[in-house]
Protein backbone atom coordinates (compact mmCIF):
# COMPACT_ATOMS: atom_id res chain seq x y z
CA UNK A 1 0.00 0.00 0.00
CA UNK A 2 2.62 2.34 0.10
CA UNK A 3 3.92 2.52 -3.17
CA UNK A 4 0.79 2.86 -4.04
CA UNK A 5 0.45 6.13 -1.55
CA UNK A 6 3.73 7.18 -2.89
CA UNK A 7 2.41 7.04 -6.60
CA UNK A 8 -0.03 9.09 -5.87
CA UNK A 9 1.80 11.94 -4.12
CA UNK A 10 4.15 11.92 -6.70
CA UNK A 11 1.09 12.87 -9.65
CA UNK A 12 -0.22 15.43 -7.65
CA UNK A 13 0.76 18.79 -9.38
CA UNK A 14 -0.46 19.69 -13.03
CA UNK A 15 -0.16 18.80 -16.22
CA UNK A 16 -0.90 20.80 -19.26
CA UNK A 17 -0.67 20.08 -23.56
CA UNK A 18 -1.89 19.40 -26.86
CA UNK A 19 -3.68 16.50 -27.35
CA UNK A 20 -4.79 15.08 -31.21
CA UNK A 21 -7.92 16.26 -32.22
CA UNK A 22 -9.98 14.61 -35.04
CA UNK A 23 -12.05 17.80 -36.23
CA UNK A 24 -9.99 21.03 -35.21
CA UNK A 25 -6.34 21.92 -34.40
CA UNK A 26 -5.65 20.40 -30.98
CA UNK A 27 -7.29 19.71 -27.41
CA UNK A 28 -5.51 22.77 -25.18
CA UNK A 29 -5.29 20.36 -21.84
CA UNK A 30 -4.52 21.96 -18.05
CA UNK A 31 -4.77 18.69 -15.68
CA UNK A 32 -4.42 19.49 -11.91
CA UNK A 33 -4.49 16.89 -10.04
CA UNK A 34 -4.97 17.75 -6.20
CA UNK A 35 -3.79 16.08 -2.95
CA UNK A 36 -7.08 15.33 -1.92
CA UNK A 37 -8.01 13.47 -4.42
CA UNK A 38 -9.67 15.84 -6.23
CA UNK A 39 -8.91 16.91 -10.08
CA UNK A 40 -9.47 20.09 -12.40
CA UNK A 41 -9.78 19.41 -15.84
CA UNK A 42 -9.57 21.94 -18.11
CA UNK A 43 -9.82 22.20 -22.14
CA UNK A 44 -10.44 23.79 -25.39
CA UNK A 45 -10.93 22.93 -29.39
CA UNK A 46 -8.15 24.99 -30.44
CA UNK A 47 -8.69 26.28 -33.80
CA UNK A 48 -12.67 25.22 -33.37
CA UNK A 49 -14.13 27.20 -30.36
CA UNK A 50 -12.72 29.58 -28.26
CA UNK A 51 -15.18 27.83 -25.36
CA UNK A 52 -13.31 26.52 -21.80
CA UNK A 53 -14.63 23.23 -20.75
CA UNK A 54 -14.27 21.97 -17.05
CA UNK A 55 -14.53 18.79 -15.35
CA UNK A 56 -14.11 18.30 -12.01
CA UNK A 57 -14.33 15.58 -9.90
CA UNK A 58 -12.28 12.55 -8.07
CA UNK A 59 -8.99 10.46 -8.88
CA UNK A 60 -7.44 7.03 -7.79
CA UNK A 61 -4.96 4.84 -8.90
CA UNK A 62 -4.69 1.37 -9.28
CA UNK A 63 -1.69 -0.48 -10.75
CA UNK A 64 -0.02 2.68 -12.85
CA UNK A 65 -3.03 3.86 -14.10
CA UNK A 66 -4.59 7.20 -12.99
CA UNK A 67 -8.76 7.36 -13.20
CA UNK A 68 -10.71 10.57 -13.07
CA UNK A 69 -13.72 9.39 -12.04
CA UNK A 70 -15.91 10.81 -14.60
CA UNK A 71 -13.99 10.46 -17.80
CA UNK A 72 -13.95 8.01 -20.25
CA UNK A 73 -10.09 7.48 -20.64
CA UNK A 74 -7.32 6.91 -18.02
CA UNK A 75 -3.64 8.06 -18.22
CA UNK A 76 -0.86 5.62 -17.47
CA UNK A 77 1.39 7.67 -14.65
CA UNK A 78 4.91 8.50 -15.73
CA UNK A 79 7.64 10.22 -14.31
CA UNK A 80 6.98 13.70 -15.25
CA UNK A 81 4.45 13.08 -17.40
CA UNK A 82 0.90 11.34 -17.72
CA UNK A 83 0.39 9.50 -21.20
CA UNK A 84 -3.58 9.40 -22.44
CA UNK A 85 -4.80 5.64 -22.68
CA UNK A 86 -7.11 4.26 -25.60
CA UNK A 87 -10.84 3.74 -24.16
CA UNK A 88 -9.62 0.17 -23.96
CA UNK A 89 -6.64 1.37 -21.42
CA UNK A 90 -4.16 0.49 -23.29
CA UNK A 91 -1.15 2.70 -24.66
CA UNK A 92 -1.68 4.35 -27.83
CA UNK A 93 1.00 3.88 -30.22
CA UNK A 94 2.12 4.70 -33.64
CA UNK A 95 3.24 7.71 -35.18
CA UNK A 96 0.80 9.79 -32.95
CA UNK A 97 2.46 8.25 -29.55
CA UNK A 98 4.03 10.86 -28.18
CA UNK A 99 1.20 13.40 -28.52
CA UNK A 100 -1.22 11.81 -26.42
CA UNK A 101 1.84 12.94 -23.08
CA UNK A 102 0.99 15.35 -20.69
CA UNK A 103 3.99 17.06 -19.29
CA UNK A 104 3.73 17.92 -15.63
CA UNK A 105 4.35 21.75 -15.72
CA UNK A 106 3.74 22.52 -11.79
Amino acid sequence: MENQELRAANVVGIYSGNLPCVDCDAISTVLEINRDQSYVLRYTYEGKSADEFVKEGSWEIEKNKLTLNGIDYKYKVGDENLVQLDLSGNEITGDLAQKYWLPKVK
